[in-house]
């Protein structure tokens, strides 16, 4: 039997009892996995330590059971409990494929600190993987050694602060994420909408227009160009994203530009 990797899975959950015992069985050959949970009222911290997680809290006791806020301080919470230097984050409604934890046990046996990025692909309600989605690479720099970053940075879409000069390496083994209903997936943008409005706090019309409208307005031509290469083109053995999901990427851009606009917030704080 092969040693567990010197990897510490780090996994944030709340009422995640549907998912996270496939989460923590994909990670099955790493030496710890720890579960950061934000009060979940399901069965998600039973079935995780049943699995072998070691549970640690996201926030203090007295925000737990709330909507999380900052994804950032809670990775961080998890950095700062890890026993092991090598770090893979995973969100609780994926799994790592073998591929990937083939890739992870060769760069842990090099022993050279890095960073890297993982892609992520979808898998369709009839167990296919996606091979065609305008967020694709949708790599994330998930894993990493701790000697290379600072911190986990942004409360939401967060990402680790890398020290000046890491090796950042880009990996072929992904992390699989079925998909759940659209009316899920525009859940849970409106939670990370509610979040981007809340970091903006009282920044400038400048801060706006160049960090959310300019940004935004590029990044959605660029999607929309694909969408069109995607779905007007013939691909061999293509299996598209859905688009009703593509489609609330554009209308997540639309809220995101309106609901950050400082005459918003203003109108906002006005009727409260």
């Amino acid at each position: 039997m092969s040693e567990p990797l010197p990897i510490s899975v780090h996994i944030l959950t709340y009422n995640s009892a549907k998912t996270i015992a496939r989460a923590i069985e994909s990670v099955r050959g790493c030496s710890e996995v720890l579960v950061i949970d934000g009060g979940s009222t399901d069965d998600t911290r039973t079935i995780a330590q049943e699995h072998g997680a070691r549970i640690i809290e996201q926030r203090p006791q007295e925000e737990q059971g709330t909507p999380l806020v900052n994804f950032a301080e809670a990775r961080n919470r998890g950095l700062q409990a890890a026993s092991k230097n090598w770090i893979l984050a995973l969100d609780s409604d994926e799994y790592a494929s073998e591929e990937l934890m083939e890739e992870l046990r060769n760069l842990t046996q090099t022993g050279a600190p890095c960073a890297c990025w993982i892609p992520r692909k979808y898998i369709t309600t009839a167990n296919r993987i996606v091979t065609h989605a305008t967020t694709y690479p949708n790599a994330r720099l998930y894993f990493f050694h701790k000697d290379v970053v600072t911190e986990w940075v942004k409360p939401v879409h967060e990402k680790p602060e890398l020290q000046p000069g890491t090796p950042i390496h880009e990996l072929k083994g992904a992390s699989m994420a079925p998909l759940g209903s659209r009316e899920e997936y525009k859940q849970k943008n409106l939670r990370y909408l509610q979040i981007e409005v809340e970091s903006d706090g009282n920044s400038s019309w400048l801060h706006w227009f160049l960090h959310r409208v300019l940004h935004t307005l590029r990044s959605r031509s660029v999607a929309f160009v694909k969408l069109l290469w995607i779905w007007l083109l013939p691909h061999k053995n293509c299996v598209r994203l859905p688009l009703n999901h593509e489609l609330l990427r554009f209308w997540y851009g639309w809220k995101l530009i309106v609901a950050t606009c400082p005459l918003t917030r203003r109108s906002h704080e006005n009727t409260h």
